[in-house]
């Protein structure tokens, strides 16, 4: 998906993969809401100092292709699918679960709750919190925060996907939901590279996600991982 940047800062989305059937193709995720995607991760670049650079997706690093694509969204005329009447506002939900002394437990409950909303909107079953990979994936976001490379670490915590935010301002609580409505707003189609952050968030292959969140010189990488 391609925008012209008009008020906002350059915001940048980025996808990459791990193909669970190398055989398969890009389109064999799910079935509904056209959620096609075999598994991928994908970033968006809220930041004004170019962390990251054109959209990128990655395959599964034990062998398949790397594809790349060029562009930006504007945040301007981005949209967002409304939620079904019984679905939680996810900027007003509370976490019932996590560590209580994690800096970040407010941003990754809010990350889990805003994706299943965005399912929820689909007929889908909301993704679990993958709890036991966030201390994971706030490595994975700082060692790609620390190499300017989204995706750098990507597998690392065993997830099969990962859409991710890089380099975006913070605090995380207040981007991070900016990030996903343009990941959301890419919609359905069977090009990884153009739908590959929405192709991740409505898959029916996975159960959960983790989010990961790290901040680097003074902007946060914000990952999440799908297993």
């Amino acid at each position: 998906m391609r925008a012209t940047l008009l008020l906002a800062p350059l915001l940048i989305l980025t996808a990459c993969t791990i193909d669970v059937d190398p055989f398969d193709s890009l389109t064999q995720g799910g079935t509904t809401g056209g959620s096609g995607g075999s598994g991928g991760s994908a970033s968006t670049d809220g930041g004004t100092t170019g962390a990251a650079s054109d959209p990128t997706s990655t395959s599964d690093p034990t062998g398949a292709t790397t594809n790349s694509t060029t562009g930006a969204t504007d945040p301007g005329t981005t949209t967002q699918t409304s939620a079904p009447a019984t679905t939680t506002d996810p900027t007003t939900a509370t976490s019932t679960t996590g560590d209580p002394v994690d800096p970040y437990e407010a941003a990754r409950q809010l990350c889990v709750d805003t994706i299943n909303m965005y399912r929820a909107t689909l007929g889908l079953p909301p993704y679990a919190r993958w709890s036991d990979a966030e201390k994971c994936s706030d490595d994975e976001a700082a060692s790609d925060g620390a190499t300017n490379t989204p995706h750098g670490a990507f597998g690392m915590c065993g997830e099969w996907a990962q859409n991710e935010c890089p380099g975006w301002p913070g605090p995380p609580e207040q981007s991070l939901p900016q990030c996903l409505e343009q990941m959301w707003a890419e919609g359905p189609g069977q090009d990884f590279n153009t739908h590959g952050h929405y192709i991740n968030m409505s898959s029916e292959m996975y159960t959960k996600v983790a989010c990961g969140f790290a901040e680097v010189n003074g902007e946060f990488w914000m990952i999440q991982n799908f297993q």
